[in-house]
């Protein structure tokens, strides 16, 4: 369970988005879910086609199992999805994809 701490922002991200999508009065939230959405966006963009910074993100080794990170990119996206949060809900399948991509690169 120590692997918790290795995933914290990505639980934390998850509850975000919960909360926007089933409390409407979290206008405050959206900003912050469409900016980290956006840096989310862009960092894996980068790694995606930068091979200097997928080199630097293999070094870095999670002790999370891969499928804990495959869950909650799936909430997100369905959370979002179900929320009518079509743009956002694109750019975390985006985000899902490529960290799927570069995890798979890595590996090999």
């Amino acid at each position: 369970m120590r692997w918790l701490k290795h995933i914290a922002i990505d639980l934390l991200a998850t509850l975000v988005i919960a909360i926007v999508v089933f409390f409407d009065e979290t206008a405050l939230l959206k900003y912050v879910l469409y900016i980290y959405t956006g840096l989310m966006v862009i960092a894996r963009l980068i790694s995606l086609l930068n091979n200097d910074f997928r080199a630097i993100t293999k070094r870095k080794v999670s002790e999370a199992p891969v499928w804990m990170y495959h869950f909650l990119y799936f909430l997100n996206v369905a959370f979002l999805i179900m929320g009518h949060f079509y743009i956002t809900g694109t750019a975390w399948a985006f985000i899902w994809a490529v960290a799927y991509y570069v995890h798979q690169k890595n590996i090999q």
